[in-house]
């Protein structure tokens, strides 16, 4: 199964912080990007642990942080290492609390219609996918399950037996207050792997969460030697036209590469891990906000010139802003896009 683009036009209410609090985010996130300078440089590429000496012939910046893709296998690394300090301070200090703060839902109202509009269609094509693998008992893990946003859609799909994982006790607990259940188990960042390693579900998800953990090809290796895991449902950040917006709007802050985004996928990198691993493509389904950080930027740009073209920034919401997801499918559709879902299975010897 293929599927490109959705709706992306419903998200922009949880983006409008991005819109108004351009400033304060991007002071936030410059202290993050002068944290991950101070980091050892990075010694070998995340996706595929080619010696990264390809640092600093070839490379752009960000924040002052400079990105190149490994030429073994197309992945774009930041030049720093994810180390464990760090991984605490983006995680679960008090820097961590503001993260957490950026991912829960103030109550159940809200809390239930961010699971319908952004969780429920995640889930909804997981369920697709495994229907056409004929595996319709599917028992799920969630990894990194945040405040169980996922974990509750696929309650709602009819999944028979689901658990997360969420390093963020903030997170955690925020989670199962809203299921009403014990569903989610908050677990210390080092303790990844040997989870991976027990866990006996068929089927389990990272949902924008590989790119964030420290040691990605331990946590691939241990999926795939677990003999419990068959499917592996993963959401991965992409090299897309957003990078280099971001890189053209200096002052406007990114969403996409930065702060715990320290490297992002490219096809090329994803199939490197996939044939490493022996994990095979089943189904994808490919979307982003490319366009939705495009026209942001516009729109802030403008704002920040006050009356001087106060007539543009209506202009832009009201011409431009109506057209987001047909510009947005386009790149989509040429897989060009800022995030991939994708439906992994083991290959078959």
């Amino acid at each position: 199964m293929k599927r490109y683009s959705k709706p992306v036009g419903n998200l922009l209410a949880y983006k409008q912080d991005f819109f108004h609090s351009n400033d304060a985010k991007l002071d936030e996130l410059t202290k993050v990007a002068e944290v991950y300078m101070a980091q050892p440089m990075r010694a070998a590429c995340k996706n595929c642990a080619h010696p990264m000496g390809f640092f600093p012939d070839e490379c752009f910046t960000k924040l002052d942080v400079a990105y190149a893709f490994c030429p073994h296998c197309g992945h774009c690394n930041g030049a720093h290492e994810d180390t464990a300090e760090f991984c605490r301070y983006l995680y679960t200090n008090n820097e961590g609390e503001n993260y957490a703060r950026n991912y829960s839902a103030a109550d159940i109202e809200q809390y239930k219609k961010r699971v319908t509009e952004i969780y429920l269609p995640k889930a909804q094509f997981l369920r697709e996918a495994l229907s056409e693998e004929g595996e319709p008992e599917a028992r799920l893990t969630d990894f990194g399950a945040g405040a169980g946003y996922f974990v509750s859609a696929a309650k709602q799909c009819g999944f028979n037996k689901i658990k997360g994982y969420e390093p963020s006790e903030t997170l955690a607990s925020i989670g199962n207050e809203m299921l009403d259940e014990e569903l989610l188990a908050q677990h210390d960042l080092d303790s990844i792997i040997s989870l991976i390693e027990e866990t006996d579900t068929n089927v389990v998800s990272f949902i924008g969460v590989l790119e964030h953990l420290q040691t990605p090809r331990e946590a691939l290796r241990a999926l795939s030697e677990n003999e419990d895991i068959q499917f592996v449902f993963l959401s991965v950040p992409l090299f897309s036209p957003s990078v280099v917006i971001e890189a053209v709007f200096q002052d406007i802050m990114p969403r996409h590469l930065t702060a715990g985004h320290t490297h992002l996928y490219t096809e090329q990198s994803i199939q490197h891990f996939c044939d490493e691993f022996g994990f095979e493509r089943l189904s994808e389904w490919w979307f982003g906000l490319d366009i939705i950080d495009f026209s942001r930027s516009v729109w802030v740009s403008l704002k920040k010139q006050n009356t001087e073209t106060s007539s543009l920034q209506e202009y832009w919401s009201e011409c431009f802003m109506p057209i987001v997801d047909k510009l947005q499918s386009v790149l989509d559709e040429a897989r060009q896009c800022s995030e991939v879902h994708i439906l992994l299975g083991k290959k078959k010897n």
